[in-house]
């Protein structure tokens, strides 16, 4: 009887293709075994049993039928770990069986089809574990040297394919049954030591990937600790110059004032990569946050995060524009759209030269929210283009027209994107522009909880 006959795999859903993939298979065997011995029958001449040959080729074309049946009808093409287990056994004993019927009735080990066994040896230890495939190989085994101690005691008939059978039976086949046996032997030990070895590997690289998890979580926990710590103060100073510039703490002199909005500009500059900072940390911390989702109106959106990029794109003399229907609502988290929408809005601010216009479209297509932010400036390298979702990576043109910047923006983007089960792509081309898509789920909520809020 066999062990407790666990399969070996963890794609599941992948053993499902596999079955599939057997029963085609079986089809094609049986197509060449049948066209086989057709040949033989009619051109070759030997005298074998035809009938019980076509027999045995038309029962695998029954059983083949049946379990096609089974699979596509009964269980839809989708069966349980359990009912897997039981068909894989009931496929794989079939097959042994009547291969082994059909070299038996052809030759048995003057058959070169004999060695069709070892196919059936490596899909049966792909499928089972080490201990099963065992079992089959051991079964196997005895199976052939039962038959060929029958055939030579001759309490069975021997059905030649070669010469008249005045040679000696012993001489002649033992040497096949030995070498056949061993090589059934060889390559189920052969096979399970190479899927042993793979899976201790993949063992061995889930640890090392667990490990550098760790460690990307002790980064983003420390990330998030130090930068909240250093906002309260950078943001208090940031405050006090506000004051000065607006003179609540009385006149100063054009000198001092030209100082002080220097000094402004740089602290708005640390705040921003503060804030990138703890928006990419809070994202990768040891425990991930709950997005709650609620029905918000995009076009306030995108008009809220227009208005606060209005004075720098002022500034510049850029030109923002927005195009997106007053009724379009979407059921996702505030806090993540302003994350979306800020940091594309502002990189093409930043990006763009004076003068140029930089669009924010929304439109409804299907069951998805098509979202653009597009600019006409300076674009992005084709060689760059695959990088510019990693971490702390910033282009060669980024870096030479702002030299403050973390490389965190775009990433965040792409994790806030993901968070809501979204999709983005983005196109350039260099000096013409840049195009940000992303397509959002419209409907879809897990979470309705504590909305807005992470």
């Amino acid at each position: 009887m066999l062990p407790a006959a666990k399969i070996d795999s963890s794609e599941f859903t992948d053993l499902n293709k596999v079955i599939a993939w057997f029963i085609t298979l079986r089809w094609i065997a049986c197509a060449g075994v049948a066209a086989t011995l057709l040949v033989i029958r009619l051109r070759l001449l030997y005298r074998l049993p035809f009938p019980l040959l076509f027999a045995v080729t038309a029962l695998l074309g029954l059983l083949n039928l049946s379990f096609l049946l089974y699979f596509r009808l009964a269980r839809k093409g989708n069966l349980s770990r359990r009912e897997m287990v039981v068909f894989f056994h009931a496929q794989i004993i079939c097959d042994y069986l009547l291969l082994f019927c059909l070299v038996y009735f052809a030759g048995f080990l003057e058959n070169p089809f004999a060695y069709f066994f070892v196919f059936h040896i490596m899909l049966t230890a792909f499928i089972f574990s080490p201990d099963v495939t065992f079992v089959y190989v051991g079964a196997l085994v005895a199976l052939l040297a039962g038959l060929f101690l029958a055939e030579y005691a001759r309490l069975i008939p021997h059905f030649p394919l070669f010469g008249d059978g005045s040679e000696p039976y012993l001489r002649r086949n033992l040497p096949r049954v030995l070498a056949l046996v061993a090589t059934l032997v060889l390559s189920a030990y052969l096979i399970t030591d190479i899927k042993r070895r793979i899976a201790e590997k993949g063992r061995r690289v889930e640890v090392e990937l667990d490990r550098y998890r760790s460690l990307d979580r002790l980064k983003s926990n420390f990330i998030l600790q130090v930068t909240h710590e250093l906002r309260g103060p950078i943001a208090a100073m940031n405050g006090y110059h506000e004051m000065i510039l607006r003179g609540i703490g009385g006149e100063a002199d054009p000198r001092t004032m030209e100082m002080i909005r220097k000094a402004n500009r740089r602290t708005e500059n640390l705040l921003t990569i503060i804030d990138e900072m703890i928006d990419f940390a809070y994202m990768n911390a040891d425990q991930q946050p709950r997005y709650g989702r609620t029905e918000l109106c995009l076009k306030e959106l995108i008009e809220a995060n227009l208005e606060l990029a209005g004075s720098q794109a002022e500034q510049k003399k850029i030109n923002l524009l927005a195009n997106c229907p007053r009724e379009l609502k979407i059921l996702s988290n505030r806090d993540l759209l302003n994350i979306i929408l800020s940091n594309l809005i502002t990189n093409a601010v930043k990006y763009s030269p004076p003068g140029t216009t930089v669009t924010v479209n929304a439109q409804e297509e299907g069951q998805e929210v098509h979202l653009m932010v597009g600019d006409e400036g300076y674009g992005i390298e084709p060689e760059e283009m695959d990088k510019i979702f990693e971490e702390f990576y910033r282009t060669r043109r980024a870096r030479e027209l702002e030299r403050d910047g973390t490389g965190l923006g775009l990433p965040i983007v792409k994790r806030a994107v993901e968070s809501l089960q979204g999709r983005i792509a983005v196109y350039s081309e260099p000096d013409k522009g840049t195009a940000f898509h992303i397509f959002l789920p419209r409907t879809e909520v897990k979470d309705e909880q504590d909305p807005d809020h992470r």
